[in-house]
């Protein structure tokens, strides 16, 4: 802080200049991150998706080529 009150001032409006500054950028970026956000969610649902179809596609491939259950559903005896 400054030594007298109009250093001080001086500086705290300067602050608050710069933080306004910094959230400005803030709000300008919010629309482009949400974006990536949204990407990367989406991804994920894709791709567990793609597994879960995956997966199922070869249950039945293992149960119309082996003539089994495939061992991902076979009860086991503990």
């Amino acid at each position: 802080m400054g030594e007298t009150a109009r250093e001080t001032a001086r500086e705290v409006e300067l602050t608050r200049k710069q933080m306004e500054e910094r959230l400005s950028k803030l709000s300008e970026r919010a629309p482009e991150e949400a974006r990536k956000l949204l990407k990367r969610v989406l991804f994920v649902a894709l791709s567990a998706a793609a597994v879960l179809a995956a997966r199922k596609l070869v249950d039945k491939l293992w149960e119309r080529f082996t003539g089994e259950l495939p061992p991902t559903k076979v009860e086991r005896d503990d």
